[in-house]
């Protein structure tokens, strides 16, 4: 268990957090560049010292600023995983997994034990004598995740693992990564720009913005219930700018882009209008349920998301979708197939 609660001046704001992470969960902690995701980390590791507050884990506090406790990072027994891996050019995938737990004095019964056994389960004990240099991005990816993994710890900190991977890598990567952090069991942070790898990989997920947690609960809170229009826009959201108008027995026509969308907005004006893309239905005739919004629209991508697809559609405004395999199959969708769009107006939030 991960307990954190911490206030520390950055240099264009204060980052001021709260979060809990039990074993075996893995936050996602998302946002935008300079929002302070990259600090929440440093903070745990003791890379960074906060100017108040209280970091514990397990039974173990590692910062406390009323009792002047503060742990030095390498004694915290924590896992790092950085964006660019960190790893030692000189030394084989071996010794660069032996490296965390020598810097720890562990046996070396123990360092052989454990380099063996993350090895074999994240599939690389056949680059033990080659050097990070001759691997792949993938590769590299799991031996720094080894590296931390074998060092020991009750808490997984992981920074941007798949930004350095090319477009395809990183998608095969998703599924191979979080099966690796569910097997582990320990409390995980993961730390992400992208909303796509925050959906894969948190159990919960927080956002950030300029060190203040905008909302913080399950994908479905986030993708259903956005707190506010920031958040919305992040999660991939469907968000859509227009102009409400007056609304006639209980429906409010909104122009979008000169379209009409139906909600039950009670106030004309300028609006921002929100939707999850699991309330979009699409269909290859037009639908005969009680959707008042109902487009003609066209697939622009496809994007697999663990157990679902994300179909992009424009619509005469840029549409979004999330299907099962089962359905995307069905329908025969493809880029350029044409479908019928729908949501109901009882799906939209909205913002001023």
């Amino acid at each position: 268990m991960l307990d954190l609660q911490v206030r520390k001046r950055l240099r264009d704001f204060e980052l001021q957090i709260a979060l809990s992470v039990p074993a075996g969960e893995t936050l996602a902690v998302i946002g935008p560049s300079g929002a302070g995701k990259t600090s929440v980390l440093a903070l745990i590791a003791g890379l960074m010292t906060p100017d108040e507050g209280r970091i514990v884990v397990g039974d173990r506090v590692l910062f406390d600023s009323a009792r002047r406790i503060n742990v030095p990072p390498e004694q915290r027994l924590l896992g790092y995983v950085l964006q660019e891996y960190a790893l030692f050019p000189h030394m084989t995938v071996l010794r660069n997994i032996e490296y965390g737990m020598e810097a720890r004095r562990m046996p070396r019964d123990e360092i052989a034990r454990r380099s063996a056994e993350t090895m074999r389960m994240l599939g690389i004990s056949h680059l033990a004598g080659v050097r990070p240099t001759r691997i792949s991005g993938g590769e590299r990816q799991r031996v720094a995740l080894a590296r931390a993994i074998a060092a020991g710890g009750q808490v997984l900190l992981l920074d941007e693992p798949l930004a350095a991977l090319d477009a395809q890598t990183r998608q095969n990567a998703r599924g191979d990564l979080r099966r690796v952090i569910q097997s582990v069991g320990v409390a995980a942070v993961f730390v992400t720009h992208d909303y796509v790898d925050a959906l894969a990989f948190g159990d919960r997920i927080c956002v950030i913005d300029r060190g203040e947690v905008v909302q913080m609960g399950s994908q479905e809170d986030l993708l259903l219930r956005p707190k506010a229009r920031f958040v919305a826009e992040f999660m991939g959201v469907n968000f859509l700018h227009g102009t409400a108008q007056p609304p006639q027995d209980g429906v409010s026509k909104v122009l979008v882009d000169g379209i009409e969308v139906s909600t039950t907005l009670e106030e004309p004006g300028e609006v921002f209008l929100a939707f999850s893309p699991v309330d979009v239905t699409l269909s290859a005739e037009p639908p005969a349920g009680s959707a008042q919004n109902v487009f003609r629209a066209t697939v622009t991508a496809l994007l697999q998301l663990g157990g679902r697809i994300r179909v992009d559609l424009d619509a005469g405004f840029p549409l979004v979708a999330e299907l099962t395999p089962d359905s995307v199959a069905r329908l025969g969708l493809e880029i350029g197939s044409n479908v019928y769009a729908s949501f109901k107006a009882t799906a939209i939030e909205a913002y001023r």
